[in-house]
């Protein structure tokens, strides 16, 4: 199954021609004009109440293990041996506001979420890597690791939000831990390259 993913993962580097980006420290934070930082903000909060509010209008696209194209999943019947799933959400206007990717865990000992924020020009203003496993190591319980990256017009990292919590919201020590599930993944700086590769 790893090798799946990591092969999946491959083609959506390719179709997408993106790069990847990896937290390099905890909380860093990048020079940027704190207005727009809190227009982004605002507008991410947005598309994620949107997204929590309107999951039955979701469109969900799945991997099937072995399969070369996406399938739209419809009245919830998903198919079985599923690589990764993608939840589209759009507005009214059919905008793509979001894309969620969420690989899939044959053991479910991890829960990997990856999401692109557009904006209406179709370019990635954020993104966010939210990761929920057990094995790490410095909890019991399961560990919970977000990174959120927001983007100026010229896909230029202007700030970084990185937390690592347990179960109870308790902050846990970075060097305490490990991190069994960390798979590459890319951040694509549109949407377009990603309406090739989600149908």
């Amino acid at each position: 199954m790893k090798i799946q993913l990591i092969f999946v993962m491959t083609i959506f580097c390719m179709a997408t021609a993106c790069i990847n980006k990896e937290p390099s420290s905890t909380n860093a934070e990048y020079p940027t004009n704190q207005d727009s930082l809190t227009i982004l903000k605002k507008e991410k909060a947005l598309i994620d109440t949107a997204y929590q509010q309107h999951k039955n209008d979701l469109i969900v696209f799945v991997k099937p293990v072995n399969k070369d194209t996406l399938i739209e999943v419809k009245n919830d019947q998903f198919p079985p041996n599923i690589l990764t799933t993608f939840n589209v959400l759009k507005n009214n206007a059919g905008k793509t506001l979001s894309i969620s990717e969420y690989p899939f865990s044959e053991s479910g000992d991890w829960n990997i979420r990856l999401t692109h924020y557009f904006d209406q020009a179709g370019k990635t203003f954020a993104f966010e890597r939210e990761a929920r496993f057990f094995n790490s190591i410095c909890t019991d319980g399961i560990a919970i690791e977000s990174l959120t990256i927001f983007y100026n017009q010229s896909f230029q990292p202007i700030h970084k939000l990185y937390n690592l919590v347990d179960a109870n919201n308790k902050p846990l020590k970075k060097d305490s831990c490990q991190f069994p599930y960390n798979y590459t993944y890319h951040i694509s700086p549109e949407l377009k390259p990603l309406e090739k590769f989600i149908p």
